[in-house]
């Protein structure tokens, strides 16, 4: 793109859709399985992870990857122009905090869940990067003017990854898992099992595992 509207961010979008998919994938499901790797000692994969991260989130980079070739450079315009990304920017990280705290509240996630590093990022950095990231690609691809039938196919594919992404939110939303361990800050590992069945991923993930240790 010709013309960035948040310089750090848009440093992404500014050098073709490889460097924009990647940025994206980096971002998530990368620097996730990094935190769970390093600093919670554990692989995420399927059975404890999110369908939405694993899956989910990939398309999502192909589909920031696919605005972004779809714009060809040209700066994003209409809802897609640098203000009204940087409010959709402040949107999601607004929803993270928010999403945070009734996940806390409701008993989803207990507060050493909620605390894990995995969640933290996920909250904090998943949220406004991927999401400013999409609005600029992928709104602004669709706002650009006079699409070719090379454009319209780019465009139905982009949106096909939006859609994957929903539907594996809502699968993960029928299927609660443990996702995040809880985690102890101060010897930098997660607690050792059995952790108290306080939350509902925790009951979810003990269902799921009848034979382990019981609180």
């Amino acid at each position: 793109m010709d013309r960035c509207g948040l310089p750090v961010l848009d440093t992404a979008l500014c050098h073709g859709p490889w460097i924009a998919g990647g940025a994206s994938l980096a971002v998530t499901p990368g620097a996730l399985w990094l935190l769970a790797l390093v600093l919670e000692r554990r692989r995420m994969g399927l059975r404890d992870g999110f369908l939405a991260v694993l899956l989910g989130d990939p398309l999502l980079a192909a589909a920031v990857a696919l605005g972004v070739a779809r714009l060809r450079g040209a700066p994003p315009a209409g809802p897609a122009a640098p203000p009204y990304a940087a409010a959709f920017l402040a949107g999601c990280l607004g929803f993270g905090l928010l999403q945070w705290r009734a996940e806390l509240r409701s008993g989803f996630f207990t507060r050493a869940q909620a605390l894990a590093p995995t969640k933290i990022w996920h909250q904090l950095a998943v949220y406004p990067l991927l999401g400013y990231w999409l609005w600029t690609a992928v709104v602004g691809a669709l706002a650009a003017p006079d699409p070719s039938r090379a454009d319209l196919a780019t465009e139905t594919l982009m949106l096909l990854c939006v859609l994957a992404w929903i539907a594996s939110n809502v699968y993960d939303r029928r299927r609660p898992k443990l996702g995040h361990p809880p985690y102890d800050w101060r010897r930098l590992r997660p607690r050792p099992r059995p952790w108290p069945p306080a939350s509902t991923t925790l009951r979810a993930h003990r269902a799921a595992d009848p034979d382990g240790p019981r609180p």
